[in-house]
């Protein structure tokens, strides 16, 4: 018989099994390969996070929006901009609790965790309000000390943050106490918000561009680009268990050689890495080819569980549905006016979208991909006419005023803004896309002073956004002298619209150079073109900028108004100069840099830019 083992001491056991473990330990850490994070496209390696990333299973992420859900999962808020008012609805029962009337032109709302407070941010006012839900009234209004209050967002029971699209900030509101209590600096245009854990990720509205601020300490960690032909972006849709994001955006396509009405931009979805803050450009959504041509993709909401984004085209009256994991469109479904808000319901079976320049709620079956009912939210106070003009100028989808989905007018000149660019190929030459405010105190229209009137628009709609016209039969009139006007009443209403944008509000002014710039202003003569309260006389001159105002012969130019010109850099026609200091060192009739000390051309920035502010 072979002889038995003997049996060793259990604490010698014991000693062996730690020497094992750590000579394990060892080899992994110093021998054995590293592990890498796989991206979620193609397979390609990506490094281990820079930033680690909340726990999915213990954080949700949320992102600002005009419609929100309450935690009951059955309720929503609204803000509707068209009524100056937030609805209390709950759209599976086809019910409307209360239309409660807030400020002017609210674009946001959120809803405390706990469910009491509905948070509206009101654009014009620059205010916030607080609305409770039970019995829906106005408790509250925070003034927000900034310009255009956008994107809001509840941290939690007690406090909010706002996005500031014209001050460039974001404010840290008191809900309790009623108050600001910090102002974080941020690049241009703040419009989108998205929460997750202890980041909060800001999108730029005009930019593409994306900021990441870390909530513990208040400040900004990194602010990443999109593409430099990236804007319209407000959307920032967090897929937690992937650690990226969606943004619904356009690409501008300024340098186009022949700007057609196809080729003029594109709507996209763009995919950001959040582990490092890249761009995964493998993962981008074209969705003209991924579903059909469409305009102003504005914001998404993503079913992680079923692989689908669900994708709000405001300018074309349409929701994309496309799958995640091929890219393709499973379907298209026609909805109401401008829809610019899309939400899910807690077990994603259905869609919610709020359709902003018609003041419904269209409810979306997700499982047949069907509408199923539409929930009017709004008693309409906003005269007929003008949301007719709104509608108009916001909508791609009108054979009148675009081909094939492609281009509004509100793609440019969003809320009368301008996009900040400068469009390359026009047949006069680069052109610097205006603002759109006050237009009838600055007659006549374009760099080049072509349109003496504003329904001249009617030229562009043909020309650039390839639609047959508001002027039924054809008829079209010479830029100068037979008027438009009258011609058609869409067009007429279109106009009318666009003449009552409203331009940011006045804000107090003391920059303490502001009294010398003035004076600067004076004793250069700047007001013998820039004069009274537009800062213009209404004529062409040659400033003879050496760029694109000679390269025709010597062309004419408008005088632009002095009004908002911290909105609308880059300056002159063709946007040579990118900022004031430049403009006043180029060659031309605005150098002053030889004849004016440094400082005085300081002052006189300072008073240009706080011009008619007040």
């Amino acid at each position: 018989m072979r002889p038995s083992a003997r049996r060793l001491p259990a604490q010698r056991l014991t000693l062996i099994g730690v020497l094992i473990s750590v000579l394990v330990l060892f080899w992994v850490l110093l021998v054995a390969p590293q592990p890498t994070v796989t991206a979620q496209f193609n397979n390609t390696p990506t490094p281990l996070p820079l930033y680690a990333l909340p726990d999915a299973r213990a954080f949700r992420a949320s992102g600002s929006s005009s419609i929100a859900l309450h935690p009951d999962g059955r309720t929503v808020a609204t803000a509707n901009m068209i009524n100056d008012s937030v609805t209390i609805a709950i759209p599976t029962f086809d019910r409307i609790i209360a239309e409660v009337t807030v400020g002017r032109d609210p674009r946001g709302v959120a809803i405390t965790p706990n469910g009491i407070w509905a948070i509206v941010t009101n654009r014009i006012d620059g205010t916030l309000s607080v609305v409770t839900i039970d019995e829906p009234a106005v408790v509250a209004t925070i003034p927000l000390g900034g310009i255009w209050p956008y994107g809001v967002l509840t941290l939690n029971d007690t406090t909010a943050v706002v996005s500031l699209l014209g001050s460039d900030q974001i404010a840290v509101v008191d809900l309790v106490n009623r108050a600001v209590l910090s102002l974080i600096a941020v690049p241009d245009a703040p419009a989108g918000l998205a929460v997750w854990g202890d980041f909060l990720y800001v999108t730029h509205f005009w930019s593409g561009n994306v900021s990441m601020i870390y909530l513990p300490t208040g400040r900004v960690y990194a602010t990443v680009p999109t593409g430099s032909d990236t804007g319209l972006t407000q959307s920032f849709e967090i897929d937690i268990t992937r650690g990226i994001a969606y943004l619904t955006q356009t690409r501008l396509n300024t340098q186009n050689p022949a700007l057609t009405y196809d080729t003029v931009v594109f709507p996209v979805v763009n995919v950001l890495n959040l582990r490092d803050l890249s761009l995964i450009r493998s993962g981008r959504i074209t969705l003209d080819t991924a579903d059909q041509a469409v305009n102003m993709p504005f914001a998404s909401a993503l079913d992680r569980f079923a692989q689908r984004l669900y994708i709000a085209n405001a300018g074309s009256d349409s929701i994309s549905v496309i799958d995640v994991n091929t890219g393709e469109a499973r379907a298209h479904i026609a909805v109401g006016a401008n829809p610019r808000s899309v939400l899910l319901n807690n077990d994603n079976s259905k869609l919610y979208v709020h359709n902003a320049l018609e003041g419904t709620l269209t409810t979306i079956d997700t499982n047949a991909l069907a509408v199923i009912s539409v929930l009017p939210l709004i008693d309409l106070r906003l005269s007929l006419d003008l949301l007719i003009g709104a509608q108009l100028f916001n909508n791609a989808s009108d054979s009148r005023l675009s081909t094939n989905d492609s281009l509004s007018c509100a793609t440019c000149h969003f809320d009368g803004m301008s996009d900040g660019r400068v469009w390359l190929n026009f047949p006069e030459g680069p052109r610097n896309t205006p603002l759109l405010y006050k237009l009838p105190e600055t007659v006549p229209y374009n760099w080049s002073a072509t349109w003496d009137e504003l329904s001249d628009v009617e030229l562009k709609i043909r020309a650039l956004q390839g639609g047959t016209g508001l002027v039924e039969n054809g008829l079209l009139q010479p830029a100068q002298g037979s008027p438009h006007v009258g011609l058609s009443l869409d067009l007429d209403l279109l106009t009318a619209y666009i003449t009552s944008i409203q331009a940011p509000p006045p804000v107090a002014t003391d920059h303490p150079l502001r009294a010398r710039g003035e004076a600067v202003f004076a004793e250069q003569a700047c007001a013998s073109c820039h004069v009274g309260p537009a800062g213009t006389d209404l004529q062409q001159y040659d400033v003879s900028t050496g760029t694109g105002a000679t390269e025709k012969g010597g062309m004419m130019f408008d005088t632009p108004t002095l009004r908002w010109l911290w909105l609308s850099a880059p300056y002159l026609h063709d946007g040579s100069a990118t900022t004031l200091n430049q403009l006043f060192a180029m060659t031309g009739t605005h150098q002053l840099i030889y004849e004016v000390a440094p400082e005085d051309i300081d002052a006189l920035i300072a008073y240009l830019l706080s011009f008619a502010m007040d």
